[in-house]
This record gives structure tokens, sequence and C-alpha cells, in this order.
């Protein structure tokens, strides 16, 4: 029966991905070719969605793929920032534009915010899927280095392994409850995000000058798991030995996440807030992405499965893994305007966690998370989102990245 539900899905989500294709010239000539996450809410091109977007390609189109992140390496600046939302197509309407961190209140290319740094996780996966052309892996090894230096030099100014985002959004995980503490009225679903917005704005998006004079700043547990896996991923893109620089770097990562986001009590890991780095004690998904990383203590792995993924009163749900924990008071399972990392389950959330179920010989269990979001996307579509107690579908219908289950349902591509 799975391989039959498999065979059903996978040429749905190659059809809703060429459904979202966009193609075409930015107003000053530049090429470009992405993946929209879903019209009419989404049109353009996001940062971890066309990551996630390329490695879904993969498996069907790998020049789609190879196009795909291409363009988004193209809407980056020469000192190696990458933008969290670039507008090609069309500008931001204006009810929406005034969300958007852009430089200006209108007529912006892109945001002067990040977004959970994975780019050169997918470029080595896409690599690998591209035996019709080889030199794809190395093309942009100068590009991808300027990225992750200019986010170790801009976003790390403590020095201490772990980058900072500066605006909720810049996770992805927009309006987690975990951002409460910290943003308070300016958080993302508040009115007082459009302060948090302008201030950024006066202050030109400085990271340094933004995190020297506010404390409305976060060591993101889930941004700097995908920054560690993506260091070594450059890495092996580079060829480096062991003692690499870029290994060396995901090593310090994956310490202080360890030494200093880790919660001995509970067992998961939580961001750490200001600059007094006070532990944000609010259980998402985002304390148990270091599951994935593979270095990662076995003991420490074990324990965020057995006492929080296997427990039906924290994140064994009906289906895939809620982005809050059950047991929550800011549990949301269903829909709501601005509002929608409160307890949905999401289709990267299983993408980053089962593997590492699966290492962990743990199979019945990756089996049954990967089952439920194929039943539900069976029925209800891929969705933006869904209801972790009934499947139900939520948020955006023809969602792009809920694709990335064709990762989950099918082998790799062969390299």
């Amino acid at each position: 029966m799975p391989e039959r539900r498999s065979a059903r899905l996978l040429p749905r989500a190659e059809q809703q991905l060429r459904a979202n294709w966009r193609e075409g010239r930015y107003r000053d000539g530049t090429p470009y070719a992405f993946t929209c996450p879903a019209t009419p809410r989404y049109r353009h091109q996001w940062y971890w969605d066309s990551c996630f977007h390329a490695i879904a390609w993969r498996h069907f189109d790998p020049a789609r793929a190879r196009a795909e992140l291409r363009t988004l390496l193209r809407a980056g600046r020469l000192d190696g920032f990458i933008p969290h939302t670039v507008f090609w197509d069309r500008p931001a309407l204006w009810r929406r534009a005034p969300f958007y961190a852009t430089p200006s209140l209108f007529g912006s290319m892109s945001t002067a915010t990040i977004q959970t740094p994975l780019i050169a996780l997918a470029w080595e996966l896409v690599a690998a899927a591209s035996p019709d052309e080889p030199g794809f892996g190395a093309e942009a090894l100068t590009q991808l280095r300027l990225h992750y230096d200019w986010l170790e030099r801009e976003r790390d100014p403590d020095g201490d392994g772990l980058i900072t985002i500066i605006h909720p959004d810049e996770s992805g995980l927009d309006d987690s409850p975990k951002y409460d503490p910290v943003f308070g009225w300016m958080s993302h679903h508040r009115p007082g995000y459009f302060w948090l917005v302008e201030r950024c704005r006066r202050l030109g998006f400085s990271s340094h000058a933004i995190i020297e004079r506010y404390p409305e700043h976060v060591e993101d547990v889930l941004v700097n798991v995908f920054y560690a896996l993506s260091l070594r991923s450059l890495s092996r893109l580079l060829g480096e030995g062991a003692q690499g620089v870029y290994t060396q770097r995901a090593e310090r990562t994956e310490r202080a996440l360890v030494e200093r986001c880790h919660d001995e009590r509970t067992g998961l890991f939580f961001d750490l807030a200001g600059p007094e780095e006070r532990p944000v004690a609010v259980s998402t998904w985002s304390a148990l992405a270091p599951l994935a990383l593979p270095g990662l203590p076995a003991e420490l792995r074990h324990r965020l499965v057995t006492e929080h993924l296997l427990d039906r009163r924290r994140y064994r749900a009906h289906t895939g893994i809620p982005s809050v924990a059950l047991e929550e008071p800011a549990f949301r399972p269903g829909w709501e305007v601005f509002r929608c990392w409160r307890g949905p389950s999401w289709m990267n959330s299983a993408w980053l966690l089962v593997p590492a179920l699966r290492e962990l010989g743990y199979d019945d269990e990756a089996a049954r998370i990967v089952e439920s979001l194929a039943r539900a996307v069976e029925r209800e579509g891929f969705r933006e989102y869904y209801n972790p107690l009934t499947g139900e579908g939520l948020g955006a219908r023809g969602f792009g990245f809920s694709t990335l289950l064709v990762d989950l349902l099918a082998p790799a591509p062969a390299g």
C-alpha cells in the first residue's frame, strides 16, 4: 500500500512544482527562474522555500533544481548577503508591502533580512543529482563561501559560533510562540511588528548596530542547526579535509548548541534571547532540531526521541510532527491569520527529523510519520500545513515545499 500511494503522489508533486514555476527577466534584464510557494498569497521567491523546492525538483528535473538555486544566489549582494524574500516578477502589493523588511517601504527588489541559511546543503544535494552537469557542485563555491563568511562576520558578533536573528521571520518560523517572550508586542502577529521593521530600517539593517542597541534578538536553535549542516555541506563541496575551516566552524556551532542551548532538565534545546542570552523555555519543533546533527552525542539524540517525539502528550500526533508540543499552553492546531507556527504540522519539520529517526533505528515511527503525511496529502492536497490532530489541510493550497514529501517517499536520486 505505501508503494502504491507513493506511485500516486509523486506525479502529483511534479505537477504542483511545474504549476508554481516562474521564469522571466527582472526590470534590469537579470534572468530568473524559481518556484513560487503558492498563489495568490506567496508570489515571490523565498530563501528557504527555494532551497526546499530545489531539493524536491531534483527528483524530477535537476535542471530546474539548479536554476532555482542559481536564481537565489543571483539575488544576493557581492559581500555574500542573500535576502529572505526577492520580488523578481512583481513588487509587493501595497497591503503586504509593510510586512516585508525592505530597505524602503516601496520599490525594493528584496528584503534586507536573512532566512535560515541552508543553500549550501541544498546545493550539495542538487549537485549529487546532477550527473549531467558535473561542474555544478563547484561553480558557485566562491559565492557560497562569501555567504557563510558574511553570516559569521555579521550575525555572530560575540564569536561564540551561534548566529543571531533580529526578526522572528528570519528563521521562517514567523509567529512561533517561542518568540513571544522575546519580541513581545513586536511579535510577528502583533501591531508592534511594524515598529520592529521600521527601527531596523532606520539603522540600515546593520545587524551589529541593532544587536548593540536593542535587546530583541535571538540565537535561534533551528537556524543554527541548518547553519551547521550547511557548513559541513560547504566543506564537502570544497573538498576540505577533516580539519577544514568550514568543518571547524560547524563543529564550533554544534558544541555551542550542546553547551549553551541544551536544557538538561527537559532534554530540549532552547533559543538564547537578548544580550543576557536567556534560554527561551518554550517547547517547539525547533527545540528538537539538533536531532538532525549526526555528531550530536547519541544519548542526547535518543532522549529527544524517547521523551518527546514518541510521547503522545508532546509530539506524537495523528499527522506529522506538531510545530509546538501538544502540552504547551500556546498550542493551536488549527488555522489562524498570521499564526501558523503555533501547532500545525509542516512538511519541512518531518523532512529534517525523519532521516534522523531512521538513522537511530526508529524505523517504525519514521514510517508512521511519513505515512500520516502521505495520507493527508492524498486527501487534502499539498497544503501549507496540516492539523496534527486530524490531518486537515490548512493555509495556502498548492504549497510548493510540501512536495518535500517526495524526498521522504522516494529513494535519493543517484549521484
